[in-house]
């Protein structure tokens, strides 16, 4: 018996026993459905994952760096081709695409944007539009920045704004704001009027996949086996990423 119970102490004390912990580098842009997704997973299993809060720009540096360790990196899926030599082998995977919105304050007008020319109409009638600020790393910011160029929103503001877009136009920051659906939706305060035009062509897909500098390969395959599987598809779709079309 008294070898019985040492035998169960030991196996309890083994590493195999142990819960295991994952690091996850994921922008802004995906971390609320992610989450989601992530606590349900800890909750079957016990095992923990934990966010390197990162924006785009800087997942590019910390992956090509190898700045802070990781297991699973969650980036646009264009950045995949630069990341490859750092990326396990075959463990790529698509989560869907984000679509860029408008957002207004709560109670804010709604304007018809339903076509590119009365999105146009609703912009420069407003005179100014916020996104998040480039400057910082934000790709949707940068992505909204070079669409308002263009020769038919002259006259308009660029307005980059500190944090992500939702949050700043809750604030009061700009009367509109302009990026990623997955920043705007269920932000207190917030509304999103609907998405930009489809011709604009303004969208982001984003994929993850296991680096090569994990120390947990096999339970950060699991993790990703898990967020991309048929069940997780609600999730992502009330967290405002949908499917990208083959």
């Amino acid at each position: 018996m008294r070898r019985l119970h040492l035998a169960a102490v030991l196996l309890l004390l083994s590493p195999a026993a142990q819960a295991a912990e994952i690091t996850v580098y994921s922008p802004g842009i995906v971390n609320k459905p992610l989450t989601q997704l992530a606590q349900a997973w800890t909750a079957e299993t016990g095992n923990k994952v934990t966010f390197a809060g990162f924006n785009v720009g800087r997942i590019r540096t910390a992956v090509t760096t190898d700045a802070v360790p990781a297991d699973v990196v969650v980036a646009p899926t264009g950045d995949f081709k630069d990341f490859e030599p750092k990326l396990a082998s075959g463990s790529e995977r698509p989560l869907g695409r984000i679509l860029f919105g408008l957002v207004v304050k709560a109670g804010g007008p709604h304007p018809d944007i339903s076509s590119r020319e009365k999105f146009v109409a609703a912009i420069k009638q407003a005179g100014v539009l916020g996104f998040a600020n480039p400057q910082v790393g934000s790709l949707t910011g940068g992505m909204v920045e070079e669409m308002l160029k263009r020769p038919e929103f002259v006259g308009v503001e660029r307005r980059p704004v500190k944090g992500l877009i939702g949050e700043a136009i809750a604030r009061g920051d700009a009367p509109f704001g302009g990026g990623a659906i997955t920043e705007e939706i269920n932000v207190k305060d917030a509304e999103v009027v609907g998405p930009f035009p489809g011709d604009f062509g303004l969208h982001v897909d984003v994929s993850a996949a296991v680096l090569k500098t994990s120390t947990n390969a096999s339970d950060a395959e699991a993790f990703l086996r898990y967020i991309t599987r048929p069940e997780a598809a609600s999730v992502w779709k009330a967290g405002g990423i949908v499917e990208t079309p083959k």
